[in-house]
């Protein structure tokens, strides 16, 4: 009798990069009976990265929001892709903008799952991407759709009061170090949340985020 053909079948590894450790968690505790999985956590876009390289798994699990830099999953997903990596890419995330989804599948990922889904949902995501196929939930996919109209005047982007502060700094041209001095907060996170603006105003740079900060701010009647 062949010993191959009794081995059982190896485990899923499932790579978790997500900035709360629970999440890793709580992964294993869904998948549980449900799935054969060995999860692998990260708790950054660079551990995930490194992770990604060394452990190879069979998909990865990425959270869009890590720190104070909101769409920090899809640049972790833009690299890997531009990396090579050929692995299934889940999106596990609170964010129920059309428009974040359509960057995140823009990015590069298989599929999007809300983090508040049903633990069976969870699982026939996940399934779904492993098999080679993709998977959103049929609600944001419709919207998603809408936003493909011909004419379809995409929703203005929701801004924190941070945001709006920093995005008020901007259009009056200070420097990020300005913005920091100003705001009594650090250069790295006038930096992180500027990155955000840009993803949120479709702003290819800081020149670019500049103008769009200006139309933003005179078309929702915010003020600089």
């Amino acid at each position: 009798m062949n010993a191959t053909a009794l081995a059982p079948p190896k485990p899923l590894r499932v790579l978790i990069v997500d900035d709360h450790p629970v999440v890793a968690e709580g992964w294993e505790w869904i998948t549980r009976g449900r799935l054969d999985c060995q999860v692998i956590a990260a708790a950054t876009p660079s551990q995930g990265w490194r992770a990604w390289r060394r452990q190879a798994p069979d998909v990865i699990v990425v959270d869009l929001t890590m720190g104070e830099a909101k769409l920090a999953g899809a640049r972790l997903i833009e690299r890997l892709r531009a990396a090579g990596a050929t692995q299934p890419i889940l999106v596990f995330t609170m964010h129920r903008s059309p428009l974040v989804a359509r960057r995140a599948l823009q990015a590069g990922c298989n599929g999007i799952i809300m983090k508040d889904s049903p633990s069976d949902e969870i699982c026939e995501a996940l399934r779904a991407v492993a098999g080679g196929g993709d998977y959103v939930p049929a609600d944001l996919a419709r919207r998603i759709a809408l936003l493909e109209r011909p004419g379809a005047t995409p929703p203005r982007p929701r801004l924190t009061p941070r945001e709006l502060d920093i995005l008020r700094a901007i259009a009056e041209g200070l420097s990020y170090r300005e913005i920091a001095e100003r705001a009594n907060i650090s250069y790295k996170t006038v930096s992180n949340v500027s990155q955000t603006l840009k993803d949120k105003l479709s702003a290819q740079s800081f020149a670019d985020l500049v103008v769009k900060a200006i139309r933003h701010l005179e078309e929702t009647r915010d003020g600089i």
